[in-house]
């Protein structure tokens, strides 16, 4: 009695069943990976908001602090930096540097961009000076080398003080009446702009 020879699968049989195979499960791990993604993204802009969100609160703090029997409390000056990006500085005489057992004195808040000259990364950097009144201090010279870094990557520092119903971009002087405080991260060209707007307001 003579047995059948049973015939195996020929390479391209074991091929087309691969890439078959192969097409399957690319398409059942299609909407996977995009959940993944779509929760990696969320996660990222949750995170950027609440780092956007704690700068404002850490500014604001200082601002509350603000030492009300100067003569100068607040500056701020308004500038633009290349390609129309808001570039202010905000210097405020404050109290709130007791929590670093420091005497009251102003505090500076600008931002810092890239530069091949500097070591330091861009963003939003703070100056502490203890027991100097606003106007001494030379907010022009400052360097981030000499600063605290609060936020990398922020591109945008925008400052205004209310008057009336508009709103007034440079100011010097006492206590204002409230203080408006616009921060941007990212930039449009890679679709990773993000920005949060505060205002503190100080009661009589």
């Amino acid at each position: 009695m003579r047995l059948k020879r049973r015939r195996g699968f020929t390479l391209i049989e074991i091929l087309t069943a691969v890439m078959l195979t192969g097409i399957l499960t690319g398409l059942a791990l299609a909407p996977v990976v995009a959940t993944v993604r779509r929760v990696v993204e969320i996660q990222d802009a949750h995170a950027g908001s609440v780092a956007l969100s704690r700068t404002l609160a850490f500014i604001a703090r200082d601002l509350r602090g603000a030492v009300r029997s100067a003569r100068v409390v607040m500056t701020i000056n308004d500038h633009e930096a290349f390609g129309g990006l808001k570039d202010d500085t905000l210097a405020v005489m404050t109290n709130s540097l007791s929590r670093q057992n420091l005497a009251a004195g102003t505090v500076v808040y600008k931002v810092e961009r890239d530069s091949s000259l500097r070591e330091r990364p861009a963003g939003l950097y703070r100056w502490v000076f203890p027991g100097k009144q606003v106007r001494e201090v030379n907010t022009g010279t400052l360097k981030g080398e000499t600063g605290q870094l609060v936020l990398p990557g922020v591109t945008g520092f925008n400052v205004e003080v209310p008057k009336g119903s508009e709103r007034q971009p440079s100011y010097t002087g006492g206590l204002p009446v409230g203080v408006y405080i616009l921060i941007t991260r990212g930039n449009k060209i890679n679709n990773n702009e993000e920005s949060l707007e505060d205002i503190v307001v100080f009661p009589d």
